[in-house]
């Protein structure tokens, strides 16, 4: 460990100028105060799945829903039997085929979801959520019924996908209005079987997708994507509380 401390110091002497690095800090003129953000009364509740196979989430979005209005309400495709009364579905990454089987099992929670798309409900999903609204995951010579929202399937590859992604989404949906965007994708799982009819809204110039550097997959008024926004980076927050009042 000495020996590596004292390799990285040399790098650092003989690479970098630190004299100079103190000598402009000390010249950095003061930063303004940052202002903190104003959060809007909530008018809209949003449903959040969060357990062991949906959880990652960019807190700075899940702030930023509330930022714009929204209360949330968290709940587990796993355990749980019931829905919270909610205005919107948010379904996160995560890792839903690791506990496939017991995703399977609670055939309530997938019908239920199901019957929510089916009756109009926005629900906005992420990565994990995606393969979680198809008809099924197969992970280890195993294959897991899911919602079957989609008319497509998920398989798991040893393949892992991880880009910053780029492009357009290129007509009017849950989140947006045509734009372009950027984001970030990271899966080990493949989109197959998908329906010759499957509407798709985002056009990748960088990035996989779901199949031909196209992906978000709409159907009803539900949205979902490999993709992961970053809220703030546009008026997406704001969006998904319009459209679920």
């Amino acid at each position: 460990l000495q020996n590596k401390i004292r390799k990285i110091s040399r790098e650092i002497s003989d690479n970098l100028d630190i004299d100079k690095i103190i000598q402009i800090c000390k010249n950095v003129p003061q930063l303004s105060k940052v202002q903190s953000k104003k959060f809007k009364k909530p008018t809209v509740t949003v449903a959040v799945a969060l357990d062991s196979s949906f959880n990652f989430y960019y807190h700075d979005n899940l702030e930023a829903l509330r930022r714009e209005g929204a209360g949330l309400k968290f709940f587990s495709p796993v355990a749980d039997k019931k829905i919270p009364s909610c205005d919107l579905i948010y379904i996160g990454g995560g890792f839903p085929e690791v506990l496939g089987q017991s995703l399977e099992r609670n055939s309530t929670m997938r019908k239920l979801i199901k019957k929510h798309a089916e009756g109009g409900m926005p629900i906005y999903a992420e990565c994990g959520g995606l393969m979680y609204l198809t008809k099924s995951i197969s992970f280890s010579q195993k294959k897991y019924k899911m919602v079957g929202l989609f008319d497509a399937e998920t398989q798991m590859t040893k393949k892992m996908t991880l880009n910053y992604t780029e492009g357009r989404i290129t007509s009017n949906c849950l989140i947006s209005s045509p734009s372009k965007f950027r984001a970030h994708e990271f899966h080990y799982s493949k989109i197959r079987n998908l329906a010759r009819d499957a509407k798709l809204v985002y056009d990748l110039k960088i990035g996989e997708g779901i199949a031909r550097k196209k992906d978000a997959l709409t159907e009803y008024n539900t949205l979902a994507s490999y993709c992961h926004l970053y809220f703030d980076s546009a008026k997406y927050a704001a969006k998904l509380v319009q459209n679920s009042t």
